[in-house]
Formats: C-alpha cells, structure tokens, sequence
C-alpha cells in the first residue's frame, strides 16, 4: 500500500491530483472544523493517511498549514502505516512526532480483538443514552479476553507474538479515532478475486467508518462526536478478472438506481451508449466500474450512520501509468461525508436520515452526470507543479537534513 519508497512522489500527474483534488478538500475540512469557534477551543486539525517514506501528502498539508505541528513542533495529529517498521522509522524522521502504525492495514483493522471501551456512548454526544451506550458495546465487539495475553492453546510461538503485536497495534489504532481527514491512498485494487465477498478492504474500511463515530476529545473540552470528514480513497480500476459475486454487486447498485430514479437512464445513454447495465460491463467496462465502486462506498458509509455530504458529492480523477505488464489506471475519489442526524440508534431499524436518502440520490445522479477529471500531460501545468513539489522537498529537508 501507499506510494511505496518514493516510487511515485515524482510522478506530475498524482501530483496535479494532491493539488487540485485533496489540498482544496483538507483545506475546507480545516476551515470547517473551527468556523465559528472561538479562538481559544480551536483544535488542530487530524490527519490519517498511506504517505510512505517521503510523507509528501502530509509536507503538502504542512506547507499550506492546513496541518498545525503542536507547540513541542511535532506531527502528533498525524497518524499513517506502513508494513515495515524501519520505514516507519524513516518516514518519522521525515514528519517528526507523527504516530505511526506498523503492519499490513487490512489485517491488523480486520484482526479479530476485544476492543477496549473508552467512551460508553462513543456513537453519540449524550453519554447517559442506554441506546447509544448499547451502540458503542456493540461496535467494540467487547468480550473479557486480553488481546497481549497468548491463549492457553496457542503457547509462546512466533505466530502468537505476532497475533499480539497485531492486536496491540490495532488497540492502538483504535485509541487515535476519530479523523478529520482520512487519505486511504492504497494503490491498489479495491476487490481482489481471492478475497472473499465483499472484500477485506471494504470491510476494513467498514470498521474505519464505524470508528470515526467514536467521541473525539480535545484538550480542556467535553468529548463530543464529529459531524462529519473528508475522505479521499485511491484504486486501480478492475481487476478484470473479477468473479461473478462482485461483478453482480457492481451491477446491482447500478441497477438498483436506475430503477429508483427515472432520469438516470437517458444520462447513461448519452454517457456510455447504452441503457443495459450488463451491456455497458461488457463495451465499457472503465465507465462500469467507475458508475459502480463510488456507490458501493457510499453504500457502505450510509451502513455506518455517515453519507456523502451532496453540496460536494464524489469527484473522481483518473490517470494511466505504465508498468511491465502494460498500462494501468489509477481512480481517485475525493468527498465530503457528513454523519446521519438523528444518529441510528434514534432512528427506525434499518432505515436512513431523511437527508442521507435525499443526499444520496443526489450523489448518484451527478456520478451518472458527471465525467470523472482526465489527468495526463496535456491538462496539467508541468512547471508550476514540478515548483510546488521542489517546495515540499525543500520543507522535508528542513526536518530531514541527510535527506
């Protein structure tokens, strides 16, 4: 996951979408956070995201101050993984202070453990709330077992140390939630025929949403819920040799929409040149893929009392690169999301805000409506963005001298 060491922090046309996709978007989230609150309740704004080595996303946002370091000039609101821990070593010195998490994402946020409750009421700003009490006990899957305690089976083998390295690591993770900004920019596909429906990065992601409804606690502050955050997700269109379970869940929501709002069949028409969902997967199936996994993560948002706020919507940015196997191209989503009020638990089972549902059919339409932004060397400006990037180099060499 991430942009690797280094190996796409050059890349011009993944930096045209930092700048005109994510540094718009974090710079509204910071402005939003603190919008008429007075100075002295402002907080900083957080941060998580896959920045590899050379964290240029985070020396972007720190360049902009759209990130404020703290008063001891440290990235503590910041928060990343990375699968190895000398990396995470190296990409520190590089954002000093900033939180960093050692392991594969997907495995440690889906690692089975008995999460620890903080908050009684973490879903919900009323603490006294038996409802979002019950919530809160329900989502940390809570039972009595110690997750560094090695089962009386299991014994002191390699395979249980790292079992309780993982929980710990994920005990932890959990702790830092909720996020005003979440950049999973994982370089990767989102479905992977071997997983098994409906994919370990959707369901990890699943987690990471239901997580951001735990109470945020700000120094000096009573704890209270976020209305809502950025995200920003990054995928490779396809694979094409998904199976049948996940090609009908993509066409599924296509369908489910076409059927439920009337004008979104002639605006795939004049889209992709055809009205048939399973016609369009077969002639075209980038414009499939790209009408159906923005839904399936607004689904999942929806699923855990969030939805993507309409004023926004979904932008996404496509751009091709070239490998050893051939070219391939890379899908970035880029939305505002807002939390569901009332919250689920006084809400009939089952059942969405009047404004999520409202919401999301507005999303929807304008996906259908919209084309996603081409980026390639013909739409971007090279010499203002190669000044840009020297810039946040020139400010990583400040924390960094043997850079």
């Amino acid at each position: 996951m991430s942009e690797g060491s280094f190996q796409f922090e050059d890349c011009l046309l993944k930096h045209h979408v930092r700048v005109n996709g994510w540094l718009p978007l974090c710079k509204n989230r910071r402005d939003h956070i603190n919008a008429g609150v007075a100075s002295k309740h402002r907080r900083r704004l957080r941060y998580f995201t896959f920045c590899a080595v050379g964290a240029i996303d985070v020396l972007m946002l720190d360049v902009a101050r759209v990130i404020i370091k703290s008063q001891e000039d440290t990235f503590d609101t910041v928060c990343f993984f990375d699968k190895d821990g000398q990396r995470v070593f190296d990409t520190q010195k590089r954002i000093p202070g900033a939180i960093g998490f050692v392991g594969d994402f997907v495995e440690t946020v889906l690692a089975d453990d008995a999460e620890m409750i903080e908050e009684e009421a973490a879903a919900d700003e009323n603490e006294n709330d038996p409802m979002a009490v019950k919530e809160a006990m329900d989502n940390a899957d809570v039972n009595d077992d110690d997750p560094l305690a090695p089962k009386e089976a299991e014994g002191d083998t390699k395979r249980t140390r790292e079992r309780q390295r993982r929980l710990a690591e994920r005990r932890d993770f959990i702790k830092q939630f909720p996020f005003d900004i979440i950049n999973l920019d994982l370089e990767e596909f989102l479905f992977k025929p071997s997983d098994p429906m409906p994919g370990k990065v959707l369901n990890a992601m699943r987690r990471v949403f239901r997580w951001q409804r735990r109470l945020l606690r700000p120094p000096k502050r009573e704890p209270q819920p976020i209305d809502g955050f950025s995200l920003m997700f990054t995928t490779q269109i396809g694979p094409p040799n998904l199976t049948s379970e996940y090609l009908d869940m993509l066409r599924d929501v296509v369908v489910v929409n076409l059927n439920d709002i009337a004008d979104l069949g002639p605006m795939l028409s004049q889209r992709g040149g055809v009205v048939d969902v399973a016609r369009l997967e077969s002639v075209n199936f980038d414009l499939f893929f790209k009408l159906g996994m923005p839904k399936v993560i607004a689904r999942a948002l929806m699923e855990e009392d969030w939805f993507v706020d309409p004023r926004v919507g979904i932008k996404l940015y496509e751009f091709e690169r070239q490998s050893r196997d051939g070219p391939y191209k890379m899908l970035h989503l880029v939305t505002d999301v807002m939390r569901q009020s009332p919250p689920s638990h006084r809400r009939a089972p089952m059942t969405f805000a009047p404004a999520a549902r409202q919401g999301y059919a507005e999303v929807v339409r304008a996906l259908f409506q919209n084309s996603e932004v081409t980026v390639n060397d013909d739409t971007i400006d090279r010499e203002s963005l190669q000044t840009h990037l020297d810039r946040i180099k020139a400010r990583r060499k400040k924390y960094c001298p043997e850079e």
